[in-house]
């Protein structure tokens, strides 16, 4: 499967990506500026030629047009007293103009037959003006009237010049029509390069962005999920950019701070010295348990333990073989309990299982079993303490932690004081209604 652009640019650093986007965004720019220029700058030649043209072509058709009308109504040129026009010269600048019209004409420009029918009027006329031209030089040598051949040989070039300009005008107009539409079509290609270009710089320019923002969103969403408590939050990291190793580093923070917390967790709710749940999490265990009691009415019983001769141990062997001694009991009685249950220290030599789905009478057997295996370990090593337990159970000794609690220690303080008296123990007698 192909990759994205945006993820191949992930692959890039910051620095690189911008580097990148900034040459291709500026090198299709400058080149395509660079083009703009060079074709505005070809246009305005080419209107300036146009121009020049149009003036060096149809100024002396123009001014010899207007020499022989004004040689009309003066009837003769000669009675004018006034020097001779240069025709020869007006009209060899006419053949100039031809001649560098059909020069510059590459058949595209300006049609074939509209070059020729001017031509051909140019040709039509220029015999007239060279025959006026020779007739007013010897009219004006000799100082004879005009006379009514001149009027009409007037009147005759005047009407060939008139059709010699108009076909050249046509042809002028031809070629500026025909560059005209070029200009045309090279301001349009120009406009749809450029907005090719724009539209391919903002394609490059959002997938730069994504390339930026969609990480940096990641990790604002991840960093608002971990303030909100939610635990197992990690970025995805895809690239090898700075946002990647950012990415990567937050994920190692997280983990780590996780770790932490299960472990400050571990340590807000456990005995750090027998391993059990403490006050606190045997508390908090025996809510949750009255709340699923409540929910589903099954049993739920309570043993509160107490430890025989710990006070004698203690002033006898030591607090380290007393905490020894602790840490026997716990042991002893994890190995008895299930694994459902809860086990936790209430106080210094207290302790208190929580004994979910479980009546009264199975609650009493597993007391029977703890105290007996505590017993035996404490026959066997002088160390060791023995064992007081008593039981309560919900909903018969109420559905609170408070009222199971002190049912339990009620019981359990029963105990104690018939087994000084050496009367039965009463922790195996049915509860109290």
């Amino acid at each position: 499967m192909g990759r994205s652009p945006e993820a191949l640019l992930r692959r890039l650093s910051v620095r690189q990506r911008m580097m990148a986007i900034i040459a291709l965004l500026l090198l299709p720019l400058a080149v395509l500026s660079a083009v703009s220029m060079m074709v505005l700058n070809e246009q305005e030649m080419a209107f300036r030629d146009s121009v020049e043209e149009s003036v060096h072509g149809l100024l002396p058709l123009t001014t010899l047009e207007h020499y022989l009308q004004q040689a009309l109504v003066d009837e003769l040129l000669a009675e004018s007293h006034d020097s001779v026009p240069d025709f020869a010269g007006l009209t060899q600048s006419v053949d100039n103009s031809f001649s560098s019209i059909l020069l510059g004409t590459d058949g595209k420009d300006v049609p074939k037959q509209v070059i020729d029918d001017a031509q051909k009027a140019w040709v039509q006329a220029r015999p007239s003006i060279r025959r006026l031209v020779e007739h007013v030089h010897a009219q004006h040598v000799s100082g004879a009237a005009a006379s009514a051949s001149t009027r009409a040989e007037l009147e005759r070039a005047i009407q060939d010049v008139s059709n010699a300009r108009a076909s050249l005008s046509g042809v002028l107009k031809a070629r500026y029509e025909h560059a005209a539409a070029q200009r045309t079509r090279q301001l349009h290609w120009l406009m749809w390069s450029w907005l090719v270009t724009l539209a391919a710089a903002g394609v490059l320019i959002v997938i730069f962005l994504r390339s930026l923002l969609r990480p940096l969103q990641a990790l604002t969403q991840a960093a608002r999920h971990i303030e909100e408590g939610q635990s197992g939050v990690r970025v995805d990291v895809d690239g090898r950019d700075e946002l990647a190793v950012l990415a990567e580093c937050f994920n190692r923070m997280t983990a780590n701070w996780e770790t932490t917390q299960s472990h400050l967790q571990t340590e807000v709710i456990k005995d750090p010295l027998t391993g059990v749940l403490n006050r606190r999490g045997i508390l908090s265990r025996l809510d949750a348990e009255l709340d699923l009691h409540r929910l589903r009415q099954q049993p739920l019983s309570v043993l509160a333990m107490d430890l025989d001769r710990f006070k004698f141990i203690n002033d006898h062997y030591g607090h380290s073989t007393g905490d020894r001694a602790l840490t026997w009991v716990a042991t002893t009685m994890r190995g008895l309990l299930r694994e459902h249950d809860h086990l936790g220290r209430h106080g210094g030599d207290e302790f208190i299982a929580v004994l979910p789905n479980t009546s009264h009478a199975v609650a009493l057997e597993i007391a029977a079993r703890i105290s007996q295996l505590v017993r035996e370990g404490a026959a066997r090593e002088a160390a060791y303490p023995e064992i007081t337990i008593g039981v309560a159970t919900a909903p018969e000794d109420g559905d609170l932690a408070a009222s199971l609690l002190e049912a339990a220690d009620a019981r359990l303080y029963t105990q104690k004081k018939h087994r000084h008296t050496g009367s039965p123990a009463s922790a195996t007698s049915p509860p109290t209604q």
